[in-house]
């Protein structure tokens, strides 16, 4: 299994900070998406072997570069329930909608089979799309999913086909809410 971790700031440095080359560095890395959104809002997804890898990272970046430069709004570390890649790169937007936790067994059963079975498919063939992912947090039983594209025009087409897709006679509409927020960022590193 593979874990992410999610951090948000609302005060992003404005100069450089050697962040990426940092984190590829530790132990179990397995992929990062530095994000900006708007103002000076701003989002890093990590991508780790292992959970003990992921909690770790901070301490493990902090012994390597010092204080932190932010103050973080945010910081979970989730498994990755589904990583979907598409066929473009690299990423250059991001969106990310959360579902809040916690959400009911049934909630969760059917958004994950609503995921595999409907949404998943459909993304598949969205030209521009770059890798999907649903982020997983048993601890607060919510969601992230995390789309990157190539373009907002792209973000735009992924948004436009999940919506435009039937609910099926055996799913219950009432299950299938969207998500309690959306963010739009840049993605400014990848790695």
């Amino acid at each position: 299994m593979t874990y992410a971790r999610i951090q948000t700031t609302d005060n992003r440095p404005s100069g450089e900070f050697p962040l990426t080359g940092i984190i590829a560095g530790h132990a179990g890395f397995a992929g990062l998406f530095l994000l900006s959104g708007q103002g000076q809002t701003g989002a890093l997804l990590t991508l780790w072997k292992s959970r003990e890898d992921a909690e770790l990272a901070s301490s493990r970046t902090r012994e390597a570069a010092g204080p932190r430069p932010v103050d973080l709004t945010f910081d979970a570390v989730y498994d990755v329930d589904d990583d979907l890649p598409g066929s473009a790169g690299p990423a250059s937007v991001a969106l990310v909608g959360w579902f809040d936790g916690p959400l009911s067994t049934a909630r969760i059963a059917a958004a994950r089979r609503r995921g595999r079975e409907v949404i998943q498919p459909a993304l598949r063939s969205v030209p521009g799309r770059v890798r999907s992912f649903v982020l997983w947090q048993p601890a607060s039983l919510g969601f992230v999913v995390v789309h990157l594209a190539s373009s907002p025009e792209v973000l735009t087409e992924i948004g436009r086909v999940i919506q435009s897709l039937p609910v099926r006679p055996d799913e219950d509409p009432a299950l299938l809410t969207g998500p309690d927020r959306l963010e739009q960022y840049r993605v400014v590193a990848e790695g």
